[in-house]
């Protein structure tokens, strides 16, 4: 069995095609697939309801499984074993397969963090990890499946790069906020000061300084409930991951000042602002809006209704020639 065959099986791009070849260079994973019932303790920890779940367990892989779904997951597992132990602030690339037609490949990802589930159990409890924690941190996966449903219309894990951020021990959901342990620098859409404006401010705001980076659920807006995570964060990261940061981050389009020339103070988004000190300009923001806010994959005014205040104020905006932007900004923790 090779990656060439998984890829013509599935009728994968040539993205997943690069990922699946390195992967195939790794050592045997050594990891284990859920059956019976482990495998439904592992869907409630992950918190599948609904279709969801019925779905995923008429799709749970067994024997009968054509020998190209079960190279795919082994690849997955290669993949979290050799990613286990990556440093802090590298991103690892996975293939979302939202837009493959078989449903047990689409779902992939599922099965192979299925398998890495005792080992994020094991890891957690020796960095001392409050139960609370793994399971909430767990729930996500429920999550981001449900979201990709309302994103695509059918069963999926778009986001599955994300959640495999988690099986690395990189996001912890403590309290109402998710934390992930990073590096303070310019990554991707993440943006900071140059090593030069940066060494002005003061201890632990330096490049390459350890820090957290906010990420908020669904929901997860009340300033009270903030306000306790952000008083749980610092000594979280010392007491169990090893690093003291001076400040957090959050790059998120809910950062984007025009919000409060709309919403006005008594919003929750707007509280949520002026806690943070912004960082740069931002960078467009129109397909997180249209993601989170429309749950539409793509940028399309003609495509979407609004039924709400932050849907007409993004609705006019974008309508009036503006853009809509994700931007970063920071705070220091009690």
């Amino acid at each position: 069995m090779d990656s060439a065959r998984v890829v013509e099986r599935f009728g994968l791009d040539e993205g997943a095609r690069s990922w699946l070849e390195a992967a195939e260079g790794l050592p045997e994973s050594g990891l284990r697939v859920p059956s019976g019932v482990e495998a439904a303790r592992v869907l409630d920890m992950f918190v599948l309801e609904g279709r969801d779940r019925v779905e995923v367990e008429g799709l749970w892989p067994d024997e009968g499984c054509p020998v190209e779904l079960w190279w795919l997951v082994e690849l997955m597992c290669r993949r979290l074993c050799a990613d286990a132990d990556l440093p802090v602030g590298v991103w690892r690339g996975w293939p979302s397969l939202v837009e493959v037609e078989d449903a047990r490949a689409r779902v992939a990802s599922l099965f192979a963090f299925a398998a890495w589930v005792p080992v994020q159990l094991a890891r957690h409890g020796a960095l001392g990890v409050d139960r609370s924690v793994t399971v909430a941190t767990l729930a996500d996966v429920g999550v981001q499946v449900r979201r990709s449903r309302w994103l695509f219309g059918r069963l999926s894990l778009e986001t599955a790069a994300w959640v495999a951020a988690q099986f690395r021990g990189r996001l912890f959901w403590v309290g109402g906020l998710q934390l992930e342990p990073a590096v303070l620098g310019s990554q991707g859409v993440v943006e900071w000061y140059s090593p030069e404006e940066a060494s002005g401010l003061g201890p632990g705001l330096g490049v390459g300084d350890p820090v957290l980076r906010l990420h908020i659920p669904t929901g997860g807006l009340d300033p009270l409930v903030v306000d306790e995570a952000l008083g749980r964060a610092r000594g979280f990261a010392r007491d169990h991951l090893g690093i003291d940061p001076v400040v957090a981050t959050c790059t998120s389009w809910l950062l984007d000042p025009f919000w409060a020339e709309v919403l006005g103070e008594g919003s929750n988004i707007v509280r949520f602002q002026r806690r943070f000190r912004l960082v740069g300009e931002g960078v467009p923001g129109e397909s997180d809006v249209f993601r989170f806010v429309f749950g539409s994959p793509r940028v399309d005014v003609g495509a979407v209704s609004a039924g709400t205040r932050l849907e007409r104020a993004a609705l006019e905006r974008l309508g009036s020639g503006a853009g809509l932007r994700v931007c970063t900004g920071w705070l220091r923790l009690p």
